[in-house]
């Protein structure tokens, strides 16, 4: 067994960390939440690895993105995570710049993570997991909050305090959508401001609970 792993083979046994290592994980955008997500699960046995952006590296980025630094600004962000991510751990890493939209094909995976930020791209990617039986586990909102004490796990359709939430919620009532969505929210109010303000404290919080909800559902734990 990986020599990384020694301590992860004490809490769960070899078994199951051989288990990990068979599973394939799709994560779609790796921006704040989403490269933590890739980075716990990598760090954590899984096998193999898609990481799906669209984007560059910005300055922007630099006071939440796990990869980012001032010498890769304007690199391509899958890229730049992919590197990182074979650096750590021997998973296998496949990058893939490009949207997720209506035409997008979806191969069999064991598990999908969607950290979009587009909720027509959410909803596209949602439905196709859905359409082929693929656990999937939506991030919604993390911006304009400080305070990671109510990270929670839910379905779509019980979250409150989240402006994008309810954004979402009210694209699956106009798509007359009724298959429950399993989410990942912030349940506390929302900072007040026209600009999405983010800090690592909750984007990093967010996407290590993703990474933990995703790697007992994968071994089938409670």
């Amino acid at each position: 067994m990986d020599k990384y792993l020694e301590r992860l083979e004490i809490l769960i046994g070899k078994d199951k960390l051989r288990l990990l290592k068979k599973k394939k994980v799709l994560i779609c955008g790796v921006g704040g939440v989403g490269s933590f997500v890739a980075e716990a699960l990598a760090r954590s046995g899984i096998g193999h690895l898609t990481i799906i952006d669209h984007d560059v590296i910005d300055p922007s980025n630099l006071n939440r993105q796990l990869m980012t630094d001032k010498d890769n600004i304007g690199k391509v962000k899958v890229e730049v995570l992919k590197e990182r991510l074979e650096g750590i751990s021997n998973c296998r890493v496949e990058a893939v710049r490009t949207f997720i939209d209506d035409d997008f094909r979806l191969r069999k995976y064991d598990y999908v993570v969607d950290c979009i930020d587009s909720l027509h791209s959410k909803f596209a990617l949602v439905k196709k997991c859905h359409e082929k039986g693929i656990p999937c586990l939506s991030s919604l909102g993390t911006a304009k909050r400080i305070k990671i004490e109510n990270i929670k796990r839910t379905t779509l359709d019980k979250t409150r305090n989240d402006p994008l939430a309810k954004a979402f919620r009210n694209l699956v009532k106009k798509e007359k959508y009724r298959h429950k969505i399993d989410v990942v929210y912030v349940d506390s109010p929302a900072i007040r401001s026209e600009k999405l303000g983010s800090s690592i404290f909750v984007v990093g919080s967010a996407g290590l609970f993703i990474a933990g909800e995703v790697f007992r559902d994968l071994l089938k734990e409670d």
